[in-house]
């Protein structure tokens, strides 16, 4: 299939537009493709998109504003500069100053992803156990303790009765 643009060249990159009930079918060459589609389409730098977001958004409070990381020696003004941390230390060093602008983001504080389906049944069951114990022991700070209880039971039963 020759390139809808240039009828030149062969088209690689194939895609749909949709506009209202009208559906169509685009069939361009690398080349034509880039210069009709990819200067339309802002591509968002990541690293500029966090550093404008922690330029308003951390602020540097107490200790964490003047602390240095002392793995990598970034400190907290210039990461707010880079929008880039030194090393993975850093996450601990500057934790009370960037929390606000992570859960802003990721919208909240604390990944808690999938486990990938080619992860083993072990790990799974870890996986599932660490998630059950936060259960447990937030309900129990609740008070809840006819849930607590359920979650115990759940617990025991994925470790054979040793919890």
């Amino acid at each position: 299939m020759k390139c809808e643009s240039c009828n030149d060249k062969d088209a690689t990159v194939h895609y749909t537009e949709i506009d209202g009930n009208e559906k169509r079918e685009i069939h361009l060459c690398e080349e034509c493709y880039r210069e009709k589609v990819t200067p339309v389409q802002k591509v968002v730098d990541f690293a500029d998109l966090l550093k404008t977001l922690l330029h308003g958004a951390v602020k540097e409070q107490g200790a964490a504003g003047k602390a240095l990381c002392p793995v990598c020696g970034i400190s907290l003004a210039e990461f707010r500069a880079s929008g880039r941390f030194g090393c993975p230390n850093d996450y601990v060093v500057f934790r009370e100053a960037i929390a606000p602008l992570i859960e802003k983001i990721q919208h909240a504080a604390r990944h808690a992803g999938r486990t990938p389906p080619s992860a083993g049944a072990e790990v799974r069951r870890d996986n599932d156990l660490l998630c059950l114990r936060r259960e447990l022991e937030r309900a129990v700070q609740r008070e809840a303790y006819e849930e607590a209880a359920r979650l115990r039971d759940r617990i025991r039963a994925l470790t054979g009765g040793t919890a």
